[in-house]
């Protein structure tokens, strides 16, 4: 296996990424067809987002049955044999692991509410009273307790009302957990991602529904009864998470997670849909994560998931003259830091948001958003921007295979709108050509586990104040040899050329690493989204 410090991670959003069976939603044998080219990019591990039996009214991370497959895609034997398949190509299997709610129709909620009150205590159930003295919002929109009659009970529901929330403080809602995740350790799983594990513990005084006074307790009781020890690689997705935080999750005693998902770097706010990227407070975020965890802890590295808008056009520039400029130039930035990095399919290929017409979004997220904010009377381009620049839709469109119909992802109209830029964008395209993003990719996954310096180079922020350009230095010495090696790198992230700070410390087209233009430059003068990594020794 893969060690930690050298993985490259690939997430797979199973209903976009290959139809295998001509229903067009993506499919476990779809993913089983493409693993010849996940191999070929040199990813270590496919997390995989839930493909457990489900309504999928929150696409999946609504859990009906955490045993068991969804017939959309496909059956436990067919899973069973994607992570023998992906074993044999050296891939491990990470599965995603919903702790904090599931589905209502789970059988331990239909229990509950058929009066069973071993199971009514796995959920957090609350008389009128108790609802009264803690108002709370979903994060979806609307109230987040949700009353049933038949009890004369509300349930709390953070997310979706098809989504209850477990209550963690019940002993035997840890132990369930734990049942399940060493079910999928029986069947070779590598991996597991933890959905908005930070939740599962909730300070009611605060009416803090994240990062409660049992939290890290929780986690390492889940990690003795589970995966601890065993050589699995584990993140806990964490919104809030500050470096006292993360240090704690990321332990590297090994006793909660592996690493975490910390979203600081992305500017997203206390409103996302209005938000908008700060250049300097990335830059400064990373550099914190960078220094506050370097041999304290362990961060992952990402621009992109299934919950994101896609990263060339949030980061970059995606308009065609620049965008695979400027992606290859975040795919630098990020991947030669210090962590595990986060792949999200099609990043690879430098894939695009869309313009989206109402009845085209699929999100329940920004259905209800548009919804709440046309009952507002905000201005009907204003919304369509929002939706169009942080639309969770943006990320589940189709995989672009190929340029003929349907981008090859399928034979039929897919589940959700196809990009219209498939015909230029596509994986066919990109393997062909040797200068593709795709290959860019490849050559800074190996880059990763050939150079000890990106592995664990402490590092250093250059001009953490300017807000046209990026540049730091990586640095490591070498415990046998006493050689110490040097990372520099440095990008233009503007469409104009640009002077170019540190230049001076480049040593010349010899020690060039990697770049994104075909020569290395010869002057300080930077040409639009250019970026170099030198290797000093």
């Amino acid at each position: 296996m893969t060690p930690l410090d050298s993985c490259v991670i690939y997430q797979i959003y199973p209903m976009s990424f290959q139809d295998s069976d001509g229903d067009g939603m993506g499919d476990i044998n779809g993913i089983r067809r493409r693993l010849g080219y996940l191999a070929e990019l040199g990813v270590d591990m496919l997390w995989l987002t839930p493909v457990y039996r489900s309504p999928k009214c929150d696409n999946g991370y609504d859990v009906a049955d955490y045993r068991d497959i969804d017939p959309a895609f496909g059956t436990l034997a067919e899973m069973e044999q994607l992570i023998r398949e992906a074993d044999a190509h050296g891939i491990g299997i990470m599965m995603d692991i919903v702790a904090n709610h599931t589905s209502i129709d789970h059988l331990w909620f239909q229990r509950a509410l058929a009066g069973d009150p071993h199971y009514q205590a796995f959920y957090v159930f609350r008389d009128l009273a108790f609802v009264e003295a803690h108002p709370l919002q979903s994060i979806f929109g609307g109230d987040a307790w949700q009353y049933l009659p038949a009890l004369d009970l509300y349930y709390l529901h953070n997310f979706d009302p098809g989504q209850a929330d477990l209550d963690w403080d019940n002993p035997a809602v840890r132990a369930a957990m734990a049942e399940v995740i060493n079910f999928w350790l029986d069947k070779g799983i590598r991996g597991f991602r933890f959905d908005v594990i930070d939740m599962v513990s909730k300070d009611w005084s605060r009416l803090a529904m994240s990062n409660g006074p049992q939290l890290h307790r929780y986690i390492r009781e889940l990690n003795d009864a589970s995966f601890g020890g065993k050589g699995i690689i584990t993140v806990g997705e964490t919104w809030g998470a500050d470096l006292p935080h993360m240090r704690s999750y990321s332990n590297p005693d090994g006793s909660e997670f592996s690493m975490v998902f910390n979203f600081e770097h992305l500017g997203l706010g206390a409103n996302k849909w209005s938000s908008h990227f700060d250049l300097l407070r990335f830059k400064q975020a990373m550099a914190r994560h960078q220094q506050g965890l370097h041999r304290q802890g362990w961060n992952s590295l990402f621009l992109g998931n299934h919950d994101l808008p896609r990263a060339v056009s949030r980061f970059g520039n995606d308009e065609p003259q620049w965008r695979e400029l400027s992606a290859k130039q975040w795919a630098m930035v990020l991947h030669l830091m210090q962590g595990t990095p986060f792949l999200y399919q099609g990043e690879e290929l430098g894939m695009t948001n869309r313009h989206w017409q109402p009845h085209e979004l699929r999100d329940v997220e920004a259905i209800n958003y548009r919804t709440s904010q046309q009952a507002k009377g905000l201005d009907p381009a204003e919304l369509a921007r929002r939706l169009d620049t942080m639309g969770r839709d943006n990320a589940r469109t189709p995989m672009q295979w190929e340029a003929g119909p349907q981008a090859g992802f399928s034979t039929v109209e897919p589940w959700i709108a196809l990009n219209d830029n498939y015909k230029e964008i596509n994986a066919a395209e990109q393997l062909a050509r040797p200068d593709s993003l795709f290959h860019c990719y490849r050559r800074l996954i190996a880059l990763r586990k050939a150079q000890p310096v990106i592995r664990h180079g402490i590092f250093e922020l250059l001009d953490p104040d300017d807000p046209q350009r990026i540049g730091y230095r990586r640095r490591y010495r070498d415990p046998v040899s006493g050689q110490t090696h040097v990372l520099l790198l440095l990008a233009n992230l503007t469409a104009t050329p640009l002077l170019m700070p540190h230049f001076d410390q480049a040593p010349g087209a010899n020690g060039l690493l990697i770049g994104n233009y075909p020569e290395a430059p010869t002057s300080a003068l930077f040409a639009p989204y250019q970026t170099a990594v030198w290797l000093l020794a």
